[in-house]
């Protein structure tokens, strides 16, 4: 490697290790099971919330038992179930559309790598109602909150 460039991998690297300690992210908290949802969505004050998954898993009657919980605590979900593997920026805007006429407050990803990155890129789109999917790619692209986001992973 031309050893400019090295110097300057080197110096991105330990900027942004000398960085770290000083950005503003959440700790993830963990919960035990689906039950713990309820309580935690009570406690942050929403009352609508935006399911991520994929039609075949909601076909298979996987996330039943997580929208009648949702249904009995009287939180409203609703569902978009559209997201292909490798999500897509129509499925990411569909989403968006889903969650802005749901009156959502929070995102449920449930499923696996492609329902959690569609859930995510739907948070940077509401965090950042003007600039597109592709505008938002990059490091330090999205610095302002998102919207609270639970991942279910299946995988």
């Amino acid at each position: 490697m031309n050893p400019i460039m090295t110097c300057y991998c080197r110096a991105f690297q330990l900027v942004f290790r000398l960085a770290m300690p000083l950005m503003p992210y959440r700790e993830p908290e963990r919960l035990e099971g689906i039950q713990a949802l309820p309580p935690l969505l009570d406690r942050l004050g929403i009352c609508s919330v935006l399911l991520v998954t994929d039609r075949p898993l909601r076909e298979a009657g996987v996330t039943k038992t997580l929208e009648a919980l949702l249904a009995q605590s009287g939180i409203r979900c609703t569902a978009y179930d559209g997201t292909r593997a490798n999500p897509t920026v129509q499925n990411v805007e569909d989403a968006r559309e889903q969650y802005l006429a749901g009156g959502c407050q929070g995102l449920i990803a449930f499923g696996g790598g492609s329902s959690m990155d569609c859930a995510k890129a739907v948070g940077a789109r509401i965090a950042y109602p003007k600039r597109s999917v592709n505008q938002l790619k990059g490091l330090l692209r999205v610095l302002r909150p998102l919207p609270p986001l639970i991942a279910i992973p299946t995988t």
